[in-house]
């Protein structure tokens, strides 16, 4: 799956970080600034399912 984050240079590592505990990360793009005079930057992810943790994907715990 292809997924953008959009935020702050202060709060896309910590993201980062929490999609990485759900998603295998396969890939991260350098942050890219938004245009105008934004204070954010969007960052572009390939990302994989985890299947190790079918609750995370679910929404709910597994039997």
């Amino acid at each position: 799956m292809k997924v953008r984050i959009i935020g702050t240079a202060e709060e896309l590592p910590t993201a980062l970080a929490a999609l990485g505990r759900t998603f295998t990360v396969l890939e991260t793009s350098r942050p890219y600034p938004r245009r105008g005079d934004s204070q954010l930057c969007s960052v572009y992810l390939e990302v994989r399912l985890t299947p190790d943790r079918p609750e995370d994907l679910s929404g709910g715990a597994t039997p």
